[in-house]
């Protein structure tokens, strides 16, 4: 593996560990009675904001021109991964609750799979589908704690879960595309901005802010659309542009249920259950495997190696 997808391998981990502090903004956020796609426009919108700040600031102008064929790339990106992601996440949460969407939701790195191999050719060994499948088993223990017997799944929240998992995925495929070409914080930047304006009208946040606002709300909703947000992404997309298998990408991205289940539990007092630590070792074991390879020993054995060590994949 060269240094640059090292470094990309480094960024997807970092952008899926500041996704798992979004459970302390949700939390806190609770307390003012917003809609979930309320919550969700003002954590894009304001996040726009704060990235084209950084943006003009690190890079000037010139780097929100974009051609049009990149700028419908970036339209596709936020009507899928941001929009139609949220409010199809949204719905499985109300149809059958937050254990099974967030379960369903990780169904993703198989759609990225299937999508990488039709669009991109990516060859999908044993191994990679190995690691994918214990993944998405590993993600569902954890965040379940292994109780699926008392899980009830409608079937309006299972389309809805699966159709989430889909959405999330396109993030990694229409992103992988978006920036053979081009910045990729261009390309984030229009990407959010289509979103938030989609959910803006499905949310109608000018008839219940005015009536919420205050500065601990200004407060909180800065540091979500700043850290889980803004810098999450924006970390995201540039090791995304590192030339990753895009099929590696949300394995290493699932990070985010581990850095969530520890910051609950620390920040938060939420119990550690054994079946929640039995799917936090599942996950990490999935990333292991994903970047780990067999190589063959001259009495003809078989070994594992770690790619980041022996400088190949």
């Amino acid at each position: 593996m060269t240094m640059e997808k090292k470094k990309g391998c480094i960024m997807i981990l970092s952008a899926g560990i500041m996704w798992g502090t979004m459970g302390l903004f949700t939390n806190a956020l609770g307390g003012w009675g917003l809609s979930s796609s309320l919550i969700a426009f003002m954590r894009l919108g304001t996040g726009v904001i704060l990235l084209g700040i950084l943006m003009l600031i690190t890079k000037g102008p010139s780097v929100f021109r974009i051609d049009w064929k990149g700028f419908l790339w970036c339209v596709l990106l936020g009507v899928s991964a941001q929009a139609l992601f949220n409010i199809s996440y949204i719905k499985a949460i109300s149809e059958a609750g937050m254990a099974v969407a967030a379960s369903l939701l990780y169904t993703s790195p198989i759609f990225v799979c299937v999508m990488s191999k039709f669009f991109f050719r990516e060859r999908i060994g044993r191994k990679k589908l190995t690691a994918l499948l214990v993944n998405v088993a590993g993600c569902a223990v954890a965040v379940t704690g292994g109780s699926f017997g008392s899980l009830q799944i409608p079937a309006a929240g299972l389309a809805a879960g699966l159709a989430a998992g889909f959405f999330y995925g396109t993030l990694t495929i229409i992103g992988t595309a978006a920036l053979k070409n081009h910045d990729p914080l261009t390309v984030l930047f229009y990407g959010m901005l289509t979103g938030s304006i989609l959910l803006g009208v499905v949310s109608s946040p000018w008839e219940v802010l005015p009536q919420k606002a205050d500065l601990n709300l200004l407060l909180i909703t800065a540091g979500y659309a700043l850290v889980p947000t803004c810098l999450a992404y924006a970390v995201y997309m540039v090791g995304l542009s590192k030339d990753l298998e895009a099929s590696r990408v949300p394995v290493l991205c699932s990070v985010e249920i581990v850095s969530a289940a520890l910051i609950g539990t620390v920040v938060l007092g939420q119990e550690m259950t054994a079946g929640k630590l039995a799917g936090i070792l599942i996950i990490l074991l999935s990333i292991v495997m994903m970047n780990m390879r067999f190589h063959r020993c001259y009495k003809g054995a078989a070994i594992l190696s770690p790619g980041w060590i022996k400088n190949r994949i």
